[in-house]
């Protein structure tokens, strides 16, 4: 009865690694196979960073009179702002500026008609089209509401760097204006034409600028510490999703 009970356990067992034997062979073969198509390396991660960014506001430090941070989104007219950083290291930004001729004419105590435009403000004396094209160089204007503006679309590349906590945003061609920012003209002869002999402005076959930045644990927010397009511009940039 014994030597049937040994026999009886090792042909179970010869059965038990028959059966296990392949299901061993097949989840190496399947772990190897998963390697093969495994790329989650440092290498291939995504950063924290890429995604559609709103601007809540944007605000510079102002050195010269006041020496605090003001509003730049209201000194620069922007309305709408968006930035994307996309995952394959390009990016674009859209800058929607606008403003009412005749509340900015009436501002300085200028005389507004619809016909003429403003006069009387010892600075601008312009017809409405003037005004909007020169004194703003903004080049969409809405004869009802007396609304000039312009949508400015960036493209580029952006590189970030973990270590130092900075994104550099490399621009691509582009004409920046007599106010530093960039303008709707695409055409490097008419962009020359065009400003007024400011060293910052003109034609830039590119525009890099370095953003220190901060990501908010708790919101996931994002601030850029950084500067606007004229090199003395020092920003805040406030993003969220």
């Amino acid at each position: 009865m014994q030597k049937l009970t040994v026999s009886f356990r090792n042909l179970f067992m010869r059965m038990c690694f028959a059966l296990i034997l392949p299901v061993m062979i097949f989840t190496s073969c399947e772990e190897q196979v998963d390697d093969l198509w495994d790329t989650d390396d440092d290498g291939q991660k995504v950063s924290p960073l890429v995604g559609d960014w709103y601007a809540d506001s944007i605000s510079y430090y102002d050195d010269y009179y006041y020496e605090a941070w003001d509003d730049l989104m209201f000194l620069k007219n922007i309305h709408d702002y968006n930035l994307w950083l996309l995952s394959d290291g390009s990016f674009q930004m859209i800058l929607d500026q606008k403003v009412l001729l005749k509340d900015d004419c009436e501002a300085y105590e200028g005389t507004w008609n619809n016909s003429s435009g403003c006069s009387g403000t010892g600075e601008v004396d312009y017809d409405p089209l003037e005004y909007c094209n020169w004194w703003f160089e903004f080049n969409q204007y809405n004869m009802e509401t007396t609304e000039c503006s312009q949508n400015i679309e960036l493209e580029g590349k952006w590189v970030i760097s973990d270590d130092e906590s900075t994104v550099r945003l490399s621009m691509d061609s582009l004409c920046v204006n007599n106010y530093n920012d960039p303008s709707y003209i695409t055409d490097s002869d008419i962009c020359e034409n065009n400003v007024g002999g400011y060293t910052e402005a003109g034609w830039k076959s590119t525009v890099v600028r370095d953003f220190v930045y901060n990501i908010d644990d708790v919101t996931g927010n994002l601030v850029l510490d950084g500067y606007w397009f004229g090199d003395s511009t020092l920003v805040k940039i406030y993003l969220s999703m």
